[in-house]
């Protein structure tokens, strides 16, 4: 399905990346578009909440990034994939992400699914307070972009946010119907929920 937003350019690093993680192989297309409009949501989500997340600018093409390669893990199947797109990215330097980027790109994507970044995990707890704390914020719009294509389809066009003081309001513009994708979004949204002290919200429009 088509992805609103510019087109243009891609930098340097999201190309390498395409083209690496496609070259793995066949079974690594679908993870990949999925992953484009992932990256896409992604995007929206870290600038519709940067007054929020507070992120500096280095952190939307390590979201952008994380996004994109979320499930390249899948070339060794579905279990514990997020670990294995980790080590992958951590490894795999024809990815072509810069070497100051990788560590965090790699926890990114492992903290897409499953647990929430934590102290207990070597990789994690290694890093500075000021870096656990971006790589908290931009995991939890990780997990809710990934939510928003629940069902690898494309079907959210869009998304706007509107944040009060005791919620935070995803509106979604849909090209069919959205609710799996809704209820995945509000369920992945948890870290988010808990870093801000708000609840998240979900609704949609087919456009």
């Amino acid at each position: 399905p088509a992805v609103a937003g510019k087109k243009g350019k891609k930098p340097e690093q999201t190309a390498a990346a395409e083209t690496a993680a496609s070259a793995s192989g066949p079974e690594q297309d679908a993870s990949l578009e999925h992953g484009r409009h992932v990256a896409f949501l992604a995007d929206r989500l870290f600038d519709e909440l940067a007054e929020l997340h507070g992120l500096g600018k280095k952190w939307r093409p390590r979201l952008h990034l994380a996004a994109l390669l979320h499930d390249i893990g899948f070339a060794e199947g579905r279990r514990k994939h997020h670990k294995i797109s980790m080590r992958r990215i951590e490894t795999d330097t024809t990815l072509g992400i810069a070497d100051k980027d990788r560590p965090l790109v790699a926890l990114l994507a492992r903290y897409h699914r499953k647990a929430w970044p934590s102290q207990k995990h070597r990789r994690f707890a290694d890093l500075s307070g000021k870096k656990r704390d971006a790589i908290c914020k931009a995991a939890a719009l990780l997990r809710i972009a990934d939510g928003l294509d629940y069902r690898h389809l494309g079907n959210i066009q869009d998304v706007s946010v509107e944040v009060t003081d005791s919620t935070i309001r995803l509106q979604l513009r849909s090209c069919g119907e959205c609710a799996p994708e809704q209820a995945r979004a509000v369920k992945k949204g948890d870290l988010l929920e808990h870093l801000t002290e708000r609840t998240l919200e979900c609704t949609c429009r087919e456009a």
